[in-house]
């Protein structure tokens, strides 16, 4: 109902109902009340334009969709969350966000909002469904895109939580993207995966 009220130009009428919720489930101990609350508030929150709060709080309604587990309601979750990045000129990362989604979607048997998804990375000059078909084969020693995108971040730096949050992905997700990768390219340590990487790509030190 907040979505609808937001969808049609009554987005007072969407707070006022959110403040209400929000009263009710005060106490509450099932948790599904209180996620759907969290999606609420950052709907919310995307139409009076806080882009950064709502993706935060679609961000923390996935993590605690997928603690129940409620797969399809957690991907859901961070569709939104990209679609907050793409609004608000994010792009690189509202796209990278948008493709874990497709994949996961798609691998979930959920067709429709998987194509929702795909137009979206269409209109951002992507072709989700033909990556898709490429990225199912097997990469043996080499690194698939997913591992390259983490190596690339490894090597400016960042720690798994910093890119798990670049990439929308958690930071378990991240950590056995990273391993795997040091692991194909044998190293064992986050140090010699960097020194690797730059020398692999000299021009990278001068960007």
């Amino acid at each position: 109902r907040v979505e609808a009220l937001v969808r049609s130009g009554h987005v007072a009428r969407a707070e006022d109902l959110v403040r209400v919720c929000g009263r009710g489930v005060e106490g509450f101990r099932p948790r599904t009340p209180r996620i759907a609350l969290t999606s609420s508030r950052a709907i919310v929150a995307g139409a009076l334009g806080s882009t950064e709060r709502a993706a935060a709080l679609h961000r923390r309604a996935a993590e605690a969709w997928a603690a129940l587990p409620r797969p399809l309601d957690a991907v859901l979750a961070r569709e939104r969350q990209a679609l907050c990045f793409l609004g608000s000129g994010r792009t690189d990362e509202g796209v990278a966000l948008s493709l874990e989604v497709f994949r996961e979607l798609s691998a979930l048997g959920a067709t429709v909002p998987a194509g929702r998804v795909a137009a979206t990375l269409r209109r951002h000059g992507v072709d989700a469904r033909r990556d898709w078909r490429r990225g199912r084969r097997g990469y043996g020693d080499r690194l698939s895109p997913r591992e390259e995108e983490v190596v690339r971040l490894v090597a400016t730096g960042r720690t798994n939580r910093e890119i798990a949050a670049v990439l929308g992905r958690s930071p378990k997700t991240v950590a056995g993207q990273l391993n795997s990768a040091m692991r194909k390219l044998g190293v064992s340590s986050r140090t010699a995966l960097a020194v690797r990487t730059v020398a692999t790509d000299p021009g990278r030190d001068s960007a």
